[in-house]
């Protein structure tokens, strides 16, 4: 049995997004899609995360407002100065655990 390692983030999915861009090199049209996910933090503040599903992937069949853990993999863009996150291919989000 192996255990679960990596970054999850565990929040309430808002909604399943697509949006078409123009790559203005090529003029192909390129679909970016991401989950958005209400992040609640330790002060209260929630936040509106995106996690980019790759190029390829199936969209992951997830329940609008339903708290799910999703694993990911985080980058920083240096130039935005911002966390970016990806969905993991190895691992299907799923619900998140609850506390006691």
């Amino acid at each position: 049995m192996s255990k679960l390692k990596g970054m999850l983030l565990c929040g309430t999915v808002e909604k399943l997004d697509q949006f078409d861009w123009t790559d203005p090199a090529t003029g192909q049209l390129k679909p970016i899609r991401s989950i958005k996910l209400l992040l609640p933090h330790g002060d209260g503040t929630i936040t509106r995360e995106s996690v980019s599903i790759p190029n390829g992937a199936r969209v992951p069949d997830l329940e609008l407002g339903a708290d799910y853990a999703i694993p990911c993999t985080a980058s920083i863009n240096k130039k935005r100065q911002q966390v970016t996150y990806t969905l993991r291919l190895d691992l299907a989000p799923f619900p998140a655990p609850e506390l006691a």
